[in-house]
């Protein structure tokens, strides 16, 4: 069984480098614009390579870090896109009919309330992944230790 316990600090290091997944897409979004089916591919693609990192790097406590990497990741991307909004409608056509007539200060909560929403169900749906991935993976430690 796992010698670690939810007491233990969060490493704030690796949470930050997994955020900032959400300055990337931010900028990708908003400056090159990704099709409808091509973006939520690549959100999944980067939080399965979280699982694998967090996994790798044997993270004492994989939910909260993914919980709390990915609400940092939705508001990463958010403000970015609201901050670069001109050059987000250009990019992303397909959504200028949706917001027209509206102010910026009226957006912020819609892009960036989205983005933590879908950050943090992001961060819960592969952080339970990777939580039962590595319990099973410490279950199973000493058996394989001891050649079973």
């Amino acid at each position: 069984m796992s010698t670690h316990t939810a007491k233990e600090p969060l490493n704030l290091a690796r949470v930050a480098a997994l955020s900032s997944t959400g300055a990337i897409m931010g900028l990708l979004t908003a400056l090159v614009g990704l099709p409808p089916p091509v973006e939520p591919l690549l959100w999944v693609l980067a939080y399965s390579a979280w699982v694998v990192l967090v996994l790798a790097r044997a993270e004492p406590r994989p939910l909260a870090t993914m919980v709390l990497a990915g609400g940092i990741t939705g508001l990463l991307t958010g403000s970015i896109q609201i901050a670069l909004l001109p050059a987000y409608l250009a990019a992303n056509p397909q959504w200028a009919g949706e917001i027209a007539g509206r102010t910026r200060a009226e957006m912020i909560p819609g892009f960036v309330g989205f983005g933590i929403t879908m950050g943090l169900l992001f961060g819960v749906i592969f952080g339970l992944v990777a939580h039962a991935l590595y319990r099973r993976r410490s279950a199973h430690a000493p058996r394989r230790a001891r050649g079973e």
